[in-house]
């Protein structure tokens, strides 16, 4: 009589004992690995980036970000990207898009050389 709750066995070969005797062989290396001062400096990473993080998702960055990376023109351009010299580059100033994009990219840039003077 089969129930819907029996566990139901599955076969272990010795391709899974080996992947399994990895991850304990891996376990073991991060445990020798691991002392004071590297679990120091992964906090210290960590705190830089959740620092980062929270500065990103406390502006609409994030939401804009995520708009452009959905944009199909995009994947477009991904798919086949297009060749673009300085006679082009000059034709994107014309357009308010490529204006507006610069504008925010610049003032970013601006942004980070004020924050070096701090």
């Amino acid at each position: 009589m089969d129930n819907e709750n029996t566990p139901t066995s599955i076969p272990v070969g010795p391709e899974d004992m080996e992947a399994f005797l990895d991850l304990v062989r891996t376990a073991r290396i991060m445990q020798d690995y691991m002392n004071d001062q590297t679990a120091h400096g992964i906090a210290e990473i960590m705190a830089t980036v959740f620092k980062l993080a929270n500065a990103v998702i406390s502006t609409d960055m994030v939401d804009v970000i995520e708009r452009g990376l959905q944009d199909p023109e995009l994947d477009k351009a991904l798919i086949n990207p297009p060749k673009v010299g300085f006679g082009g580059l000059l034709k994107q100033m014309q357009d308010e898009d490529f204006q507006k994009g610069l504008g925010v990219m610049l003032t970013l840039v601006k942004a980070i050389g004020r924050a070096t003077e701090d």
